[in-house]
């Protein structure tokens, strides 16, 4: 990905690449490598086996899911001209585990299955007055075509004062599945403008989004792949 304008920082293309492996799947990641710095952060999970993991003593989430953050970095961006730092980035990938119970003999390797599972969450964390079957248009939800099973993107308001945020869910296995987020937020200095307009960094935003998400890999077993295309009906290529 080539930067904006004078904008420099880490590169995913440049980043380390982490495995995570999960009954019948196996994810790979490209991190970026964030400078040592006490503002910035660098939190990657230290459990990289998920086919034999105890989930009860994750954390809950507001819909009793359990989660476990996979990875979760936060660095600036610089001008290369002043050197001041012009954005702060956050990106958190985290890891969700969903009751069997709560998929009514289902699976998330069925797109419609995960599909709604992802849109009643979402309504029920970010409610408003608008009726349920309105929330695929107000979180401005769409399938991203893949080569097994889609992905679901999804502009979310973490922060009412703040713009919605680009974030991706991504079918794992038959009860998991990844949810991946990328900020960046415009950093100022006392007396002087940020050289790069709002909608320039927004742009950026989901540049950047786009880039991490092509160093996203879902790998599949063959066994996995045969179950995916059984739920979905579609004919083995």
């Amino acid at each position: 990905m080539i930067f904006p304008r004078n904008i420099i920082g880490p590169q995913f293309s440049k980043g380390d690449i982490v495995t995570f492996a999960f009954a019948g799947t196996e994810l790979s990641l490209r991190l970026p490598i964030i400078p040592l710095n006490k503002h910035n952060e660098d939190s990657v999970s230290s459990i990289k086996d998920f086919r034999n993991q105890d989930i009860s003593t994750w954390s809950e989430d507001d819909q009793g899911n359990h989660c476990e953050q996979l990875a979760y970095q936060s660095w600036s961006f610089e001008d290369a001209g002043s050197l001041d730092n012009i954005a702060l980035s956050k990106l958190s990938v985290s890891l969700v585990h969903v009751n069997p119970n709560k998929l009514l003999n289902s699976s998330l390797l069925k797109f419609s299955t995960f599909e709604k599972l992802v849109m009643d969450g979402l309504a029920y964390s970010f409610p408003n007055d608008e009726s349920p079957e309105h929330s695929k248009s107000r979180f401005f939800a769409k399938p991203i075509a893949q080569e097994n099973i889609d992905w679901l993107q999804v502009m979310i308001h973490f922060d009412l004062e703040k713009t919605p945020i680009p974030t991706m869910f991504i079918p794992l296995t038959q009860s998991f599945f990844i949810m991946i987020s990328l900020e960046i937020e415009s950093l100022h200095y006392a007396g002087r403008t940020n050289p790069y307009s709002n909608e320039v960094l927004k742009q950026f935003e989901f540049d950047l989004f786009e880039d991490f998400l092509s160093h996203v890999k879902v790998e599949y077993t063959p066994e996995t792949i045969a179950q995916i295309n059984l739920l979905n009906n579609k004919t083995p290529a």
